[in-house]
């Protein structure tokens, strides 16, 4: 079929699929980070988290995380959403606008936060699900195209119970972005 000869108004119109993911980058709303090393074992637990500062003003959209194990025994990584994380938190500086062709960077509202060696759990919020990670590899979960929803206020955290006498280690990545609340 030769479109050439199709009125005007009846042509395809040329449409661009972009996921999520993508279109939040494009907008400088996608950002990617790490924890810091955190520490743990011996009877104590650690965490990593997004935590949504109660005046960010912005509802964030979790896409990914990854848990690298760097030890020789399994980890037990439990996942939380809104819940009291116990221990004292590091705020990490590692982070990143998915975007790097806007100047100056977009800074995301979020914070990654972590802790080492706390003796509690977390307390209220919902414990949604459990994950094992083998010994020195990285478990990837991703592509939630932002199914959980985190309000100012509020975090989405991995919590790792201790695996024994053994002090280990792991680190946390995550991918999500950030859209405004407007009301």
């Amino acid at each position: 079929m030769n479109l050439a000869f199709i009125k005007k108004e009846k042509q395809p119109k040329e449409v661009i699929v972009l996921s999520d993911a993508v279109y939040h980058s494009y907008l400088g709303e996608y950002f990617l980070g790490q924890t810091d090393m955190i520490t743990f074992g011996d009877s104590y637990n650690g965490w990593g988290a997004l935590i949504n500062p109660e005046d960010s003003n912005v509802n964030m959209f979790l896409n990914a995380y990854t848990i690298s194990n760097f030890a020789s025994t399994p980890l037990t990584a439990e996942g939380w959403l809104i819940s009291v994380l116990p221990g004292k938190a590091k705020v990490s500086g590692y982070f990143a606008a998915g975007n790097q062709s806007i100047a100056p960077s977009p800074i995301p509202k979020v914070k990654i936060q972590n802790a080492s060696m706390v003796s509690k759990t977390p307390t209220g919020g919902t414990y949604t699900f459990v994950r094992r990670v083998e010994p020195n590899e990285t478990l990837t979960k991703h592509d939630f195209q932002g199914m959980y929803i985190i309000p100012p206020g509020s975090s989405f955290a991995l919590f790792f119970l201790s695996p024994g006498k053994e002090q280990v280690q792991t680190r946390v990545a995550f991918g999500w972005w950030e859209e405004k609340i407007t009301v």
